[in-house]
């Protein structure tokens, strides 16, 4: 299988590695009954939850840029940070030891939920070495530390979300483009997608305009501001645009500006994790209609934001919706019940399990 974007720019293949990791595409679908519930009849679902067997969401499409990449460069080890909960970090983890490669996470504090107590279980189940950094002068700190005394270690952004990252996003519009021309969904009008570290969103948005959809991808911010924002998006966007002209001057020479960017702010609630009303509401909505699981620090308020925009519209008169499902969908569930016990964690996580928050473990 080849990637989908070097059929459009072959000679990014001289100076871009590349490896399948996940099955595309992924599956779109109209959610009828969804519009039913809601009185709009044309919001669809681009599923990447569904992206691979082993860990799905959108990490898996980065992924297969950057950990090639880190291996032609012979590394051994990668590097990255995020909340202690981050699903990038997990995904990191199992593709990483997938490719041999060793994984270390530098933690920051972020709500300790169900979900973080999950994923902090699943580092150390899948073998990443993990440190409590609790802030972002920690992170740095540590970061600092393991390169003085790691050689070799590949530092990898949070969120996966470099110039390199964002290339599966690109790839991914192109992606989108085939099956709209296939006649498997109708071309978007809007494509919501959650804006955290900008990677996915970024890659959105050059790979709409170079495959030549018509489509407004709007990011739903559910990290700080300080991170995702629309001048931080465009950098990025412009920087992916950047590495591909290094390899292919086929690649049209587009520039994105702040205004190009288009983001919704008003649904991050009291910051990145913390939960909000609307988004439990949003995805108790499409579970029950759809049977779609969301979860509340990404997807469930993008979701939210979506359905406001819809109510808010009235004037959109059904035109075609596409919510980018980033979540993975895999149910790791059994692993956890296997391989629950959290004081085989460093001891400096033992503090967010002093109340078991996971309802299926006793």
């Amino acid at each position: 299988m080849e990637c989908i974007l070097f059929e459009k720019y072959p000679n990014l293949k001289k100076g871009i590695a590349w490896e399948c990791l996940g099955n595309f595409p992924t599956p779109v679908r109209k959610l009828e009954r969804l519009g039913k519930e809601i009185n709009y009849r044309n919001i669809w679902i681009k599923d990447d939850g569904k992206s691979s067997e082993h860990y799905g969401g959108n990490k898996v499409r980065k992924l297969e840029f950057i950990l090639p990449d880190a291996l032609r460069r012979k590394k051994k080890t990668i590097m990255t940070y995020g909340g202690m909960g981050t699903n990038h970090g997990l995904a990191t983890t199992i593709y990483g030891s997938r490719l041999g490669l060793k994984t270390i996470l530098v933690l920051v504090d972020q709500p300790v939920t169900d979900h973080v107590q999950e994923n902090l279980l699943l580092f150390r189940h899948y073998g990443a070495e993990i440190c409590y950094a609790r802030d972002r002068t920690g992170a740095t700190l540590n970061s600092i530390r393991y390169f003085l005394t790691k050689p070799g270690v590949y530092y990898l952004p949070p969120g996966g979300s470099s110039p390199l990252g964002a290339l599966g996003f690109v790839a991914a519009a192109f992606e989108l483009k085939k099956q709209v021309d296939a006649g498997e969904i109708p071309e978007p009008k809007y494509i919501f997608v959650a804006l955290g570290s900008k990677g996915t969103m970024a890659g959105l948005v050059v790979g709409c305009r170079l495959a030549g959809l018509n489509s407004t991808v709007i990011g739903v911010r559910v990290a700080y501001t300080w991170l995702a924002n629309e001048e931080a998006t465009a950098d990025l966007a412009n920087k992916a645009i950047s590495l591909m002209r290094r390899c292919d001057k086929a690649v049209p020479a587009i520039e994105f500006i702040q205004k190009d960017i288009q983001v919704l702010h008003d649904f991050c609630g009291e910051g990145y994790g913390f939960p909000t009303a609307e988004g439990k509401e949003a995805l108790e909505l499409l579970k029950k209609t759809e049977d779609v699981k969301l979860d509340l620090t990404y997807t469930g308020k993008t979701f939210a934001a979506l359905l406001d925009f819809v109510k808010a519209h009235k004037e959109l008169n059904d035109a075609p919706i596409v919510f980018w499902h980033t979540y993975n969908s895999v149910d790791l569930t059994p692993i956890i019940k296997q391989d629950h016990d959290y004081r085989k964690l460093p001891k400096s996580f033992h503090k967010f399990f002093e109340t078991n928050l996971i309802s299926y473990i006793q």
